[in-house]
């Protein structure tokens, strides 16, 4: 269906050619007035960051997934989230000092050959139902829209991961399709969330 840049490969590409563009590299941290009064923060992840990977390993955070990840799988994840030299980041959303989840961008092949943006987040349970995931997409928004390299962003949540998908109808993405695709040796069903930028 199309191919994940950041997340599941080390693999990427330059972007489209003669497109005027800014840095894609977010800047250190991204603050927004968050729950309760306080800011959320997206911040750059960083190598203190490796547990958050654990906590999102669960049964209950892997549950729209096909299947949890190994520790090596988890490790080779962790070292391309550190990198900063590809299309796209990894960032932490942040309330106060507690990191509360996370949220990436990355480029994708679409099938009709269009490069575009692809957008994921977690939050952690105990942090879930108080609006951080959807803060952290509209600076997410703000950050890709700045960085002007694509046209589109899609985000692509399990069709049974309902938060998601209304975050998505909320954020002003349009629900395109339903696909499937190969993922985690396994078939993932999701709703294609698509806004232009």
């Amino acid at each position: 269906m199309h191919q994940n840049f950041l997340p599941d490969s080390q693999d990427h590409v330059s972007p489209r050619q003669g497109r005027a563009h800014t840095d894609h590299r977010v800047r250190d941290d991204v603050r927004t007035p968050g729950y309760r009064g306080g800011m959320v923060t997206l911040r750059p992840w960083r190598d203190e960051d490796r547990p958050l990977l654990d906590a999102f390993n669960t049964p209950a955070m892997t549950a729209h997934l096909v299947a949890a990840e190994s520790t090596d799988e988890l490790d080779r994840r962790h070292q391309r989230y550190l990198k900063d030299d590809l299309p796209g980041r990894m960032l932490v959303i942040v309330d106060g000092s507690d990191a509360v989840g996370s949220i990436g961008y990355w480029e994708v092949h679409e099938e009709t050959g269009d490069i575009v943006w692809e957008t994921g987040w977690s939050v952690l349970p105990a942090h879930q139902g108080h609006g951080f995931a959807a803060l952290a997409v509209r600076e997410l928004l703000a950050v890709v829209r700045a960085d002007g390299r694509h046209d589109e962003i899609h985000a692509y949540p399990s069709v049974d991961n309902a938060p998601s998908n209304a975050l998505c109808a909320r954020a002003g993405f349009t629900l395109r399709e339903t696909r499937r695709f190969p993922f985690r040796g396994g078939e993932l069903v999701v709703n294609d969330w698509a806004l232009t930028l």
